[in-house]
């Protein structure tokens, strides 16, 4: 991550980026250089999402989308039945995303037009012992809508502009009085240009795919590098991704990015700048990925941990929530991964710039809860168990309410929390939040802000702690506890 603090921008899934992509081509298509200016009006699409309790993942598909003109004009075509496109709402709980960068005509756009069909959603059920999904049968309550673009989306020739698309997950699935999502889903949109902070586009820290190539030729001045990444968005979007002196490499033996070979399975922060350019702030590079070879990353929640005498995780439960690259079935989305660990699993933390204080992930420290990448080796059966070669914690989200304050520094920022997450999987026990000076904290002013009432959003790195401990800025836990380390914490609206 780079050293300067960056805006966030926060918006729901953007499934216009989906619609910007097929319609109008994305930029690796062009004839000019990925590295500069676009001839044409450029769109970057960004997406995150308002997240909801216990839901795996809701799918749906746009059979059309319309860009429409404001005060009037022909449409714009985006999406049509002979293209839909599939998206998994729930899949950016809480980060932002790129999910496309394409040319568009020059003008202003005041409305949108979409239809979806074959909605799709999966639950978590606590009940069973390890918890596990269940699909419901769902229904829309209206599959075409309009919604206006406020502000409007202007885009001009040379430059790019961003595209936010709120779909709010929380509010659109109906619950029952108990809290439990029904299956009724009534869209709720809200679309809009993003606003741009000096050069700064918007910013994708929940970018992760597969390294196709890599180049240190031919590259605009202050880039060291460039490598081509295929998104893991089952659209088959492929991005050229720069990195500058800035850039952070990490990982296992990748400390550079001379190191990053295709191949690798990565995950990326990024920014996206007026000229189009995507610039890494952190590359995460995991392992090499190979449908033949059958290696794979495996990415989820752990829902049920095995422990040792000594507190030692031996073996855990992973939800697969993602699966890159695709294993012909083996392993099917949203199942559960039984995973061996052994004395030579290897253990990493990464995202240094988000671990503050510095925590060990390792045997102790992992638990339930906790968003991770596997790779390993798949065993023989039905359905197969892993022996776990490399475990990488990812950064994740925890929705709740806030509990009491442990401590606000001077800077309003500084500080801890705890707040109690709605997430079963926590089993109503109350998390410390930790935060510090690039902590972004949105819809509230700060620490002292925070009430009991509003749902709070924070994300960032999870640990779960055997050790009781304090920090300097007034922040305590007593083990076994988990321990967030935030780095943005969101007050949504009620």
């Amino acid at each position: 991550m780079s050293k300067r603090n960056l805006p966030i921008f926060r918006s729901g899934v953007v499934v216009m980026a989906v619609a910007i992509m097929v319609g109008c081509g994305s930029n690796s298509g062009s004839n000019s250089s990925p590295y500069s200016s676009p001839q044409a009006g450029s769109v970057v699409a960004f997406g995150t999402d308002a997240p909801i309790c216990d839901v795996e993942s809701f799918m749906a598909t746009i059979t059309s989308a319309d860009l429409i003109p404001q005060g009037g004009g022909q449409s714009v075509e985006l999406i049509s039945s002979t293209s839909p496109a599939t998206v998994d709402f729930a899949r950016l709980v809480g980060f932002t995303n790129i999910l496309s960068t394409a040319s568009v005509a020059p003008g202003t756009y005041g409305q949108i037009q979409m239809t979806l069909t074959n909605p799709q959603l999966v639950a978590i059920n606590t009940a069973t012992s390890p918890p596990s999904p269940v699909s419901i049968p769902t229904t829309l309550t209206n599959a075409t809508f309009t919604v206006a673009i406020n502000p409007p989306l202007m885009v001009t020739s040379s430059t790019t502009s961003g595209l936010m698309v709120d779909f709010n997950l929380r509010k659109s699935l109906q619950v029952d009085g108990n809290g439990q999502v029904t299956g009724t889903v009534d869209p709720q949109f809200t679309i809009g240009a993003t606003t741009t902070s000096g050069s700064i586009v918007g910013e994708a820290d929940s970018l992760y795919g597969i390294v196709q190539s890599t180049s240190t030729s031919g590259l605009p001045t202050g880039i060291t590098g460039s490598f081509t990444l295929t998104v893991a968005d089952g659209m088959g979007q492929t991005l050229t991704v720069l990195a500058n002196s800035d850039t952070v490499f990490e990982g296992d033996g990748v400390t550079s990015f001379g190191e990053l070979q295709p191949n690798t399975f990565v995950e990326v922060d990024a920014i996206v700048n007026t000229s189009g350019q995507i610039i890494a702030q952190t590359v995460d590079a995991e392992e090499q990925a190979s449908p033949s070879g059958q290696k794979s990353a495996f990415m989820g929640r752990i829902i049920d941990v095995t422990r040792d005498g000594s507190g030692n995780a031996t073996a855990f439960t992973l939800l697969v929530e993602d699966e890159i690259t695709r294993l012909a079935g083996t392993i099917p989305l949203h199942s559960g991964l039984s995973v061996a660990l052994t004395g030579t699993t290897h253990f990493f933390t990464n995202w240094v710039n988000w671990n503050r204080q510095a925590f060990t992930f390792g045997p102790q420290t992992l638990g339930v809860a906790e968003k991770v990448a596997v790779f390993g080796t798949l065993g023989a059966g039905s359905p197969p168990t892993m022996t776990a070669g490399h475990v990488f914690l990812r950064p994740r989200n925890v929705l709740g309410n806030f509990n009491t304050l442990q401590a606000a520094g001077s800077d309003g920022v500084t500080g801890a929390f705890t707040m109690t997450p709605c997430g079963a999987l926590f089993g109503a026990q109350s998390v410390t939040v930790l935060t510090f000076p690039a902590t972004n904290f949105t819809g509230v002013s700060g620490l002292i802000g925070l009430t009991p009432g509003p749902t709070l959003n924070a994300r960032g790195l999870l640990f779960y702690e055997q050790t009781s401990g304090t920090t300097r800025s007034g922040g305590s836990w007593v083990a076994p506890a988990w321990v967030l380390q935030a780095r943005g914490v969101h007050q949504l609206p009620n």
